[in-house]
């Protein structure tokens, strides 16, 4: 009976209802959808966070960089010889630069890097040996290409050392340099009747010892330029001792690289007589005569041609000497 009692006072239950299938399903479906929007959304972001980061990171590599090459500049500008007595030292790394760039000579691609360059470590005060000036420089490098047809630097050594404010920065090197033929002619007179010797050195690559000399101020630039030319050296590794000197003893370039004659002298052979005392056309009758022994008229063009610029022959002045000087020696004038 009691436990009648206490169920009799318990409310009644109302029946769970059930809700359709279709209703859950669709339910379930929209939170799916919602949650795959939400995904999307955060992924799209994440995305767009990390190409902004990663444009971010590229720009401050940027900065760094130019930061770092100003900082670097500031270094330099401000305690550029901090190191000036060493081979990291400023004055040695702009002696390497100089060679760097003028490793193969004045080039036509080149030229304005290398006058740029001439004219940032050498000013008008600049002096030397036998010149003055970054223009006395400039202008010798372009001589050059007259009378070398090739020139290249080989480095062998180099010395740093300070003295009070300068810096010295000496440069041991090896010039190679090949002549064009009327380079030899001009630059070595006397070469200009051996035939043998002249061969010697247009077929030949001279390899001379040249000693470089820098001398930098307290503003790193170049107050003194030097150069010492060993062309004895040079050309007893063709031609014996003596034949060396006497080649130099009436050369048209000095012992510091200086060339002292234009290429345009050569042109003037016609008229200008020899050292020896004979003109040109004397000089070609001793040649012509030689030659006229043999018989040979291959021995006869490869020796005036070889003594002598091809344009002498062609000029108002020596044609008519030629052609008589041919008819001696029983060549016909139309050979």
């Amino acid at each position: 009976m009691a436990a009648i009692a206490v169920a009799a006072d318990k409310p009644p239950m109302r029946p769970k209802r059930t809700k359709p299938e279709d209703e859950v399903d669709e339910k379930v479906v929209r939170r799916r959808q919602q949650y795959k929007f939400h995904q999307r959304r955060h992924r799209a972001k994440q995305k767009e966070k990390m190409l902004t980061l990663t444009n971010e990171v590229r720009t401050l590599l940027a900065d760094t960089e130019q930061l770092s090459n100003k900082r670097q500049r500031l270094l330099v500008d401000r305690n550029c010889f901090s190191l000036r007595g060493t081979d990291a030292g400023v004055p040695a790394r702009l002696t390497m630069e100089y060679f760097r760039i003028f490793e193969f000579g004045i080039s036509p691609n080149l030229v304005q890097q290398q006058e740029t360059f001439l004219r940032s470590i050498m000013t008008a005060q600049t002096a030397g040996p036998d010149y003055a000036g970054v223009e006395a420089v400039i202008m010798l490098w372009k001589r050059f290409t007259d009378f070398y047809v090739y020139s290249r630097y080989e480095l062998l050594s180099m010395s740093v050392s300070a003295l009070a404010d300068s810096t010295v920065v000496v440069m041991e090197t090896n010039f190679h340099i090949r002549c064009c033929r009327d380079g030899v002619l001009a630059l070595y007179p006397g070469l200009h009747y051996n035939m043998e010797q002249l061969q010697k050195v247009i077929n030949s690559v001279l390899v001379v010892p040249v000693q470089y000399r820098f001398e930098f101020d307290s503003d790193g630039i170049v107050t003194w330029f030097s150069a010492d030319w060993d062309l004895v050296t040079a050309l007893n590794a063709i031609v014996p001792l003596v034949d060396a000197a006497r080649i130099l003893a009436d050369a048209n370039i000095s012992k510091t690289g200086q060339i002292r004659s234009r290429i345009e002298d050569i042109r003037q052979a016609c008229t200008v007589q020899d050292g020896h005392g004979g003109s040109t056309e004397q000089q070609a009758a001793t040649v012509l005569t030689s030659c006229s022994r043999k018989r040979d008229l291959s021995v006869f063009i490869q020796s005036i041609t070889l003594a002598f610029p091809s344009h002498l022959f062609f000029s108002p002045t020596c044609t008519p000497s030629l052609v008589v000087l041919l008819s001696r020696i029983g060549v016909p004038a139309s050979s």
